[in-house]
């Protein structure tokens, strides 16, 4: 295992610009996502960071030594391919085992080293099979199991588990995040599916349009993303947008709601906004994720505000019930535990838990954060 710094990386192709200023650091058996729309610029990264591309600008540093000079092979990097890359004329274990006799390593060696991958990965009883008699999941085990073989210093995973059926992909998830406890191996795994990057990273790069827009764990891009890509992009049901304008109170501001009327279009400044960044007639957007509504007495919120909200549609999921909902003219999707007693068209008092709600500035999508600030990147 390794560090690694991906130090202020530029991309472009002809006068394209396809990554711009990619500054990240992880250490040693980290776990980083890097997470994004397609053709956000991850991928390429990716292979910038394996040598299979070139930087415009910056470098790639392993254990704090530049490697931008280095061929792949040089790199002491294994990855893991999203089409899985077998060869068809070999046996599992010879596919495992290619680079380690391309190296010259002793057959006797060899066998050993595949062998306790094949036993890692529970693939033991498959080395004699070709590729074609796999399932998609074992033929993935194979793939990482020629990538474990090497015991090299970072894996790069690059949607490995795109080609899954859905219950593959979570059995795999489970099997890559048991195996990088087991290693303490330091992974770049690179995906679209914010679900992948919440359940498995210990750190999360979100990207978009090649710049980087928030980097930290799992639970600072979650609790306080960066701005509103980042809010939306990550969660599922995405975080709810409320547009609304800073207005004066008394002495001090409050928040007014577009499109509600009465007394639930004024609400007071969320306790994660910082009052002093605000100004009366400023546009703003509020954050709500659909988990932080819930039935009146039901929640554990220190900060609750009640609202009305008629329920239009109940999506019922087995543990939950998504509900689609408005605040006045405003949609929102909440989401309550299976039993909860609500019903299709009824308005009714819904308790916020208005002490996680995120304020962002309209015009520029940023969060507007009361201290201690965001912990970002550079």
């Amino acid at each position: 295992m390794a560090s690694l710094d991906i130090e202020h990386i530029g991309k472009r192709f002809g006068t394209v610009e396809v990554l711009k200023d990619i500054h990240i650091g992880i250490g040693h058996g980290d776990f980083l996502v890097l997470v994004g729309p397609s053709g956000c610029g991850k991928s390429t990264l990716l292979n910038i960071i394996a040598g299979l591309d070139t930087s415009t600008s910056g470098a790639i540093k392993i254990d704090g030594k530049a490697v931008n000079h280095l061929e792949p092979k040089e790199r002491d990097i294994a990855m893991v391919f999203q089409s899985y890359a077998l060869y068809p004329s070999m046996t599992v274990g010879e596919n495992i085992g290619f680079s380690l006799e391309m190296a010259g390593m002793p057959k006797e060696e060899r066998r050993k080293r595949i062998a306790g991958v094949a036993d890692l990965l529970k693939i033991g009883h498959l080395l004699d099979r070709r590729p074609s008699q796999l399932s998609g999941g074992q033929r993935q085990r194979v793939a990482m199991g020629r990538a474990l073989v090497r015991e090299p210093k970072i894996f790069l995973f690059d949607e490995p588990l795109s080609n899954l059926d859905a219950k593959l992909r979570v059995e795999m998830r489970t099997e890559i995040k048991k195996l990088h406890a087991r290693l303490g191996a330091t992974i770049v795994y690179v995906t679209h599916d914010q679900i992948e990057a919440m359940t498995m990273a210990t750190r999360i790069a979100v990207m978009k349009d090649g710049i980087l827009q928030q980097f930290g764990t799992p639970a600072d891009i979650y609790d306080r993303p960066a701005n509103s890509f980042v809010a939306t992009f990550m969660g599922s049901p995405a975080m709810n947008l409320l547009d609304g304008e800073i207005v004066a109170r008394g002495n001090s501001t409050a928040l007014r709601l577009d499109g509600v009327q009465g007394d639930a279009a004024i609400l007071p400044i969320p306790a994660t906004a910082d009052p002093s960044a605000l100004t009366p007639g400023q546009k703003v957007t509020l954050g709500l994720r659909p988990e932080w509504i819930a039935e009146p007495g039901t929640g554990r919120a220190r900060d609750v505000q009640s609202l009305p909200f008629t329920i239009d549609v109940l999506e019922p999921t087995g543990p939950d019930i998504f509900l689609a909902l408005r605040l006045g003219t405003v949609e929102i999707m909440g989401r309550l535990p299976a039993d909860a007693q609500v019903r299709e068209g009824e308005t009714r008092i819904l308790d916020v838990d208005y002490g996680k709600a995120v304020l962002f500035d309209r015009q520029t999508g940023t969060a507007i954060y009361a201290a201690p600030a965001l912990s970002r990147a550079a």
